[in-house]
C-alpha cells in the first residue's frame, strides 16, 4: 500500500478494508513527530505500539497506582540488564500475573488504537508481513468494537457524511452482531438509529430526525463500522454472522513459549471454568454450538455427540470437589438447551425472545437493574447457607444484567476470592468494583488480603499503602503492611 494522507481517508474504512482481505502486517500512522503502529494478523488488530511516552505500559501502571515512578524505573533497568521483555520482568517481580498482564496490554492496545481516531492529519502506510508480532504478544480484541468506539470520537462529521455516500440506501439491524453488545452503553441518538434501522429506513430519513445532523451522521457511521447495523443492499445472508473473540487477553499464555515448561493440551480444567463463566451470556444455541437455522435432526445429533464427548472429557473431574458442582451446572444447562430447541413451540417462543433482545440494544433497564439487586439478595442468602457455588452463579448473572451496579460486582469479587476454583478470577472484579467506587477503603483492604493470600506480596503492599493513604487510622492495614514489608525485606537479603 502506498502512503496515504490521513486528511483524505477514513481510518476506520482503511482498517476494515485490510480486515476484509484478512491482511497481515503493520499499519503505521505518523503525525507531528509521533508514530503509532497497529499490528494486524489475518485482518485483526492484535497489538499496537506508540512512540508517545503516555501510551507506554509503564505509564499505565503508574496511573493505576500499581507502581511508583521510581519502582518502574528500577524494573525497566532490570529488564534491560536481563534482556527481558518488560512484561516478563513485571511478572517475575510479582507486580502482575500473566492474566493481568494480558488485560493491561489489551487495554494499552485499545488506547493506542482509539487515539488514532482523533488524528485528522498525517500519513498512513501499510507494510505486509506474515508474522508482524510474536504470537505470545498478540491479544484478542474485537476489531468491530474498536471501530465502533473509534468512530464515536472521530471529530470530522463532514468526512463521515461523505463516506456514507448515497443517502437513499436503507439500513437494517444486523441479525448477529460481531461482538457481545450487552456491555455497550448506546447513546439516545444511537438507540434511535437502531430503532429506525429495525424498520429498514433510508439514511436520508434518519438524518432528517430532530437530533443534530453531525450526531446522527456519527452515530450511523459508528454503528455501521461496528457491525451493529448494515446497508440493506450490501448485507450478507442473515445466518452467516461470526462473533469475534474479545477476551481482552493474550492469545497465548506467555509461559507457553518458555522452553522446558510442560503445558497440558487441552487444558480441560481451564475450558470447564471458561464455559461456566460464559453461562450468563450463553444462548441455548451457544450451549450446543449450533446455528439458528439448525434442523431438529441436527440438534438431536449435536446434543448426543456433545453429551458423549463432554461427559467423557469431564468424567475425570466430576468427583473433584472444586469442579464437580460446575460440571453439574454445565450439564443442566446443556440439557435445558436441548429440551427447548428440540420442541418446535418452545423454540419458536425462545427465538422471539432473542429477536426482541437483539432489536433492543438498549441501556440497562430498570427491570435489569432490579433483577441484579434481586440476584444479589439471593446470593447473600446462599452465602449465609454456606453455598458459595450458587452465590457465584447468581452474582455472575447479576453482573451480566447490570454491569455498572456495584452491589453485585463487589459481592462477586468477595465471593470468588473465597472460591476454591475461581479465586484467580476475582481480581478483575475487585478492580472494576474499585473503579466504580474508588473510595471503598474496605474493599481495597480486602483486595490487599486477597493478594497476600495468593502470595502476591508486592501487589498487596501497593494496595495497603493506598488504604493507609486514604485512611491513615486504619490499624489493620498498618499491621498487615509492616508484616509484609518485613517479609519482603527478609526475602531480598
Amino acid at each position: 500500500m502506498s502512503t496515504k494522507d490521513l486528511s483524505h481517508v477514513l481510518l476506520a474504512e482503511e482498517i476494515l478494508a485490510l480486515h476484509r482481505v484478512q491482511a497481515s502486517g503493520i499499519l503505521e500512522a505518523s503525525s507531528a513527530g509521533i508514530a503509532k503502529r497497529l499490528f494486524l494478523k489475518a485482518g485483526r488488530i492484535v497489538f499496537a505500539a506508540s512512540s508517545d511516552e503516555n501510551d507506554r505500559l509503564g505509564e499505565q501502571l503508574i496511573r493505576l497506582g500499581r507502581i511508583s515512578r521510581s519502582e518502574f524505573a528500577a524494573i525497566y533497568r532490570h529488564s534491560l540488564e536481563r534482556q527481558q521483555r518488560l512484561g516478563e520482568t513485571l511478572v517475575d517481580a510479582g507486580l502482575v500475573d500473566e492474566e493481568e498482564l494480558g488485560a493491561l496490554v489489551a487495554r494499552q492496545v485499545q488506547k493506542i488504537v482509539l487515539s488514532l481516531f482523533l488524528w485528522t492529519r498525517g500519513t498512513l502506510r501499510f507494510e505486509e508481513s506474515p508474522e508482524p508480532i510474536p504470537a505470545d504478544l498478540q491479544v484478542d480484541i474485537s476489531l468491530r468494537r474498536l471501530l465502533l468506539e473509534g468512530m464515536r470520537v472521530f471529530p470530522d462529521a463532514e468526512r463521515m457524511e461523505r463516506h456514507l455516500g448515497d443517502s437513499e440506501r436503507r439500513l437494517r439491524v444486523t441479525a448477529q452482531p460481531p461482538f457481545d453488545v450487552k456491555r455497550i452503553a448506546f447513546s439516545p441518538v444511537e438507540r434511535s438509529i437502531i430503532q429506525d434501522a429495525s424498520a429498514e429506513m433510508r439514511i436520508s430519513d434518519i438524518l432528517a430526525r430532530s437530533a443534530p445532523r453531525a450526531l446522527l451522521t456519527q452515530g450511523i457511521c459508528a454503528l455501521l463500522m461496528g457491525g451493529i447495523v448494515e446497508l440493506l443492499e450490501s448485507a450478507a445472508p442473515r445466518d452467516l454472522g461470526v462473533v469475534e473473540e474479545d477476551t481482552g487477553m493474550f492469545r497465548l499464555a506467555m509461559t507457553d513459549t518458555h522452553p522446558g515448561l510442560r503445558v497440558e493440551e487441552p487444558d480441560v480444567r481451564a475450558q470447564i471454568i471458561k464455559r461456566y463463566e460464559a453461562l450468563p451470556r450463553a444462548t441455548h444455541y451457544d450451549m450446543l454450538g449450533i446455528p439458528r437455522g439448525a434442523s431438529c435432526e441436527e440438534i438431536d445429533a449435536v446434543y448426543r455427540r456433545l453429551t458423549r464427548e463432554q461427559d467423557e472429557e469431564w468424567n475425570d473431574y466430576a468427583g473433584d470437589p472444586k469442579l464437580g458442582s460446575i460440571i453439574g451446572t454445565l450439564r443442566l444447562r446443556r440439557r435445558e438447551a436441548y429440551l427447548v430447541l428440540s420442541d418446535d413451540n418452545r423454540r419458536a417462543a425462545y427465538d422471539r425472545s432473542l429477536e426482541k433482545t437483539a432489536a433492543g440494544f438498549s441501556e440497562v433497564t430498570a427491570e435489569a437493574h432490579d433483577r441484579a439487586l434481586r440476584l444479589a439478595r439471593e446470593a447473600r442468602a446462599a452465602i449465609d447457607r454456606g453455598d458459595r457455588e450458587s452465590a457465584a452463579t447468581l452474582l455472575l448473572e447479576g453482573v451480566d444484567s447490570d454491569p455498572g451496579d456495584n452491589t453485585c460486582r463487589r459481592l462477586l469479587a468477595l465471593t470468588l476470592a473465597q472460591h476454591p476454583t475461581l479465586a484467580r478470577r476475582a481480581e478483575r472484579h475487585f478492580i472494576t468494583a474499585l473503579e466504580l467506587n474508588p473510595k471503598d477503603v474496605d474493599l481495597r483492604f480486602r483486595l490487599a488480603l486477597y493478594y497476600k493470600k495468593l502470595g502476591l506480596v508486592a501487589r498487596a503492599i501497593v494496595q495497603l499503602k493506598a488504604v493507609i493513604g486514604a485512611h491513615p487510622a486504619h490499624d489493620d492495614a498498618r499491621r498487615e503492611l509492616n508484616a509484609l514489608e518485613m517479609t519482603a525485606a527478609r526475602r531480598s537479603r
